[in-house]
């Protein structure tokens, strides 16, 4: 019995469940932290997957390589999916191409400005 949850990168697929559910990269929004030990994986059709591992166990599988990035604590956003850095306020945010806005951390912010420039670019 498989006891954590399996990237396969070969294929672009991310295997839950202990390999019954493969959801695929594209289809991933971002994935939060929720109560600490739980991730909530956010996918593009307006449905979600509760997961029983941390949002670290993700992160250290689904960096910028994978075209993933932490733009604050709890929250690894899909860049595919992300729009535009903009700053109201004193406070800068990434609006999602799907509508939704979240705050950025003052560390990662100018990281995630320059992972967004070079996603232009290329």
């Amino acid at each position: 019995m498989k006891t954590f949850t399996q990237l396969k990168i070969n294929d672009r697929k991310m295997y839950l469940n202990y390999g019954k559910k493969a959801v695929s990269f594209s289809n991933i929004k971002y994935i939060e932290s929720i109560a600490g030990n739980y991730s909530m994986i956010r996918l593009l059709d307006k449905g979600s997957i509760c997961s029983a591992f941390t949002l670290k166990h993700y992160y250290s599988q689904l960096d910028t390589d994978h075209d993933f990035i932490l733009v604050r604590k709890g929250l690894l956003v899909n860049l595919k999916y992300a729009k535009e850095v903009f700053v109201e306020g004193g406070i800068r945010s990434l609006k999602m191409s799907t509508g939704e806005v979240f705050k950025l951390s003052r560390r990662q912010g100018p990281k995630v400005e320059e992972c967004l420039k070079n996603a232009e670019m290329t």
